[in-house]
């Protein structure tokens, strides 16, 4: 062997050895990532979830809120309807409501 064929091999070696600790590294880095990330998702449906109940009960909170506009609503209406005609009772008489 010549030593030119001996500084070869022992370049391409190196190198050899270099791509297989460097893919060991990156698997271990995406091994890391793909747990952080299904940590984080784990946490964001979490997160989801308990909006989604807090939604809920905002939905339940506006339909009751819905109800009493409604009644009250009602109770506007009859007191301006009470008050209409206990100013329309108050108002100018003319001579024709005396004769009658």
């Amino acid at each position: 062997m010549t030593p030119e064929l001996i500084g070869i091999l022992a370049v391409g070696a190196t190198l050899i050895g270099l791509l297989v600790t460097f893919r060991r590294d990156a698997r271990a880095d995406m091994q890391d990532l793909r747990t952080e990330v299904r940590g984080e998702l784990a946490a964001l449906r979490k997160d989801v979830q308990a909006l989604t109940e807090r939604v809920t009960r905002l939905e339940g909170h506006v339909s009751q809120l819905e109800g009493h506009v409604s009644q009250l609503e009602g109770r506007m209406s009859r007191l301006e309807g009470a008050i209409e005609g206990f100013f329309a009772g108050r108002g100018p008489r003319n001579r024709h409501d005396d004769a009658a």
